[in-house]
């Protein structure tokens, strides 16, 4: 057989082949896959529920603040300059009700407010994710630089354990008294700090940098990953307590060192 005739020949044998094998069913196609997530939690929202909820709480453990008074903090959380424009309203049937802050943007319950629904909202005019909530407990009578360690040893309960920390991410009030318990809760004073001792008695001791303006965030607090985006004008004020150590019973005083306010050129008050 001329060997120019052989490719013909067995292009014709793959041709019958292909004719007599039966077809190919085709593949069906997959599954649809479906993503989906829960939808965050607006973070400058709260519930007069988990408000009430804070506040039944606190007065379970009224051991840790015998003379404390409890009000609520809502802080512009990615801008402070957004302070005056919080507008935090109660959202009710009849319609919105603004509330009031003080001049550390905190409120209290009204007694009236026992009349709404549990669900009712509490919320700021700024967009969803610019603030942050904190419970604010206080021993009146004390120095405008001193807080008692056993109100902020309530305050994380408060905001952990039912919680009214930043999301509503609810890490339980047990984490107060972990040895992270410092890098899990962050608090912010009423200034910016420069510096914090613990006081009782005799006994005076500073706090490393670590406690203050977010230092730890690389350290224990990656564990709350992606939720200390804080403005730099919110670290100034930010702080964190060993409050796990029970070396230092509730009446220890939290004394601040305040930094001194920023005088500008042409300022007429100079600090």
């Amino acid at each position: 057989m001329p060997n120019r005739l052989v490719p013909s020949i067995l292009l014709s044998l793959a041709a019958a082949c292909a004719v007599a094998q039966p077809p190919v069913a085709a593949a069906a196609p997959p599954d649809r896959v479906v993503v989906s997530a829960a939808p965050i939690g607006a973070r400058d929202a709260r519930t007069l529920g988990e408000l009430f909820r804070a506040r039944a709480l606190f007065e379970e453990l009224r051991a840790l603040s015998p003379q404390g008074e409890l009000a609520f903090r809502v802080l512009a959380r990615m801008d402070a300059g957004q302070s005056d424009r919080l507008g935090l309203q109660l959202l009710t049937a009849e319609g919105r009700v603004d509330v009031e802050l003080d001049g550390l943007s905190r409120f209290r319950l009204a007694p009236s407010w026992l009349a709404l629904p549990a669900e009712t909202v509490v919320r700021s005019r700024l967009r969803d994710g610019s603030v942050t909530w904190r419970s604010d407990v206080r021993t009146p009578g004390l120095p405008a630089n001193v807080r008692r360690l056993g109100d902020l040893r309530l305050q994380c309960k408060l905001d952990w354990g039912v919680p009214l920390g930043r999301g509503g991410l609810g890490l339980g009030g047990s984490d107060c008294e972990g040895a992270h318990s410092g890098a899990m809760n962050s608090q912010f004073a009423d200034q910016p700090v420069l510096a914090i001792d613990l006081v009782h008695g005799p006994r005076r001791e500073r706090l490393g940098y670590f406690h203050l303006h977010g230092a730890g965030d690389n350290g224990p607090t990656r564990l709350l990953s992606g939720l200390t985006d804080w403005a730099h004008q919110l670290k100034d004020h930010m702080y964190r307590l060993p409050l796990h150590d029970k070396t230092w019973p509730d009446d220890t005083w939290v004394a601040f060192t305040f930094m001194d306010p920023v005088v500008r050129r042409g300022d007429e008050e100079r600090p």
